[in-house]
């Protein structure tokens, strides 16, 4: 590879990759989808964001300006023609969002003549993120890379549209691929780490995510519309203005 585009999921992957590049003698230039993929529609760009809209309610103030969520990946194949990119490295590990990315990188980049490869996270702590890794830890991974095969391409953009259509808006990293859950399977988690006395909002979610798994870490906007919806449900209670999650306390309804 003369002159790969490496691709990442999340701004924090991104800025890791790019670091790679600049200071630690990767080869080539970096492209990250700011996204979320472990939630949410996967058909259509602006019902996506109409989605995640509806996932800042109680989170904090609609700051996006983006009306298509999938804009990015158009972005990417424009930038790909623009750098003539002779490879697309392809960066995630084994859990709900990264994986799902992966599918859908292949699925888009479709049936392009560049190479193809992909770059498998080895876990840390139990956890399998790009993220995770140092800049200087990516530049050395780079090497196992493995090129993707037509029909392994062929594979994963497949299952991009069983993903797309079969897992709903909630999906999980289990038994070694992606699966669809209930809208509701974290509540049970929220009202656990929700007490009998006033607690911070912010510290009830945190909570939640630290006990999520190492394939399944679930993001605090996820877990703030959820809590949005316990407290609509009456099943947790607020001592104010719920309008932002750092702002506001809960406690669990007494019975």
């Amino acid at each position: 590879m003369r002159n790969p585009l490496h691709i990442a999921l999340g701004e924090s992957a991104e800025g890791c990759l790019l670091a790679a590049c600049r200071t630690h003698g990767m080869s080539g230039a970096a492209f990250g989808i700011p996204d979320d993929l472990s939630h949410g529609p996967l058909d259509d760009g602006r019902a996506r964001v109409d989605y995640m809209r509806d996932c800042f309610r109680g989170y904090d103030d609609w700051y996006l300006d983006v009306t298509d969520a999938f804009a990015p990946w158009r972005a990417l194949i424009a930038r790909i023609d623009e750098a003539s990119a002779d490879a697309v490295v392809i960066w995630s590990g084994d859990n709900a969002s990264e994986a799902t990315f992966l599918s859908m990188a292949c699925w888009w980049l479709g049936n392009r003549p560049e190479r193809v490869l992909r770059v498998g996270m080895p876990g840390r702590d139990g956890r399998h993120y790009v993220a995770i890794h140092t800049p200087a830890e990516l530049a050395d991974l780079l090497a196992s890379a493995q090129e993707l095969t037509d029909t392994e391409r062929a594979v994963l953009a497949a299952d991009f549209l069983r993903i797309g259509g079969e897992t709903g808006l909630l999906r999980r990293w289990e038994e070694e691929k992606i699966l669809g859950v209930p809208m509701d399977r974290y509540d049970p988690l929220l009202l656990e780490c929700c007490g009998i006395r006033w607690t911070s909002a912010a510290r009830v979610v945190g909570t939640a995510m630290s006990r999520c798994d190492g394939h399944n870490r679930t993001s605090d906007l996820f877990f703030s519309s959820r809590l949005q919806l316990l407290i609509d449900a009456g099943r947790i209670e607020t001592d104010g203005s719920r309008d932002r999650l750092r702002e506001y306390r809960v406690r669990l309804t007494a019975a």
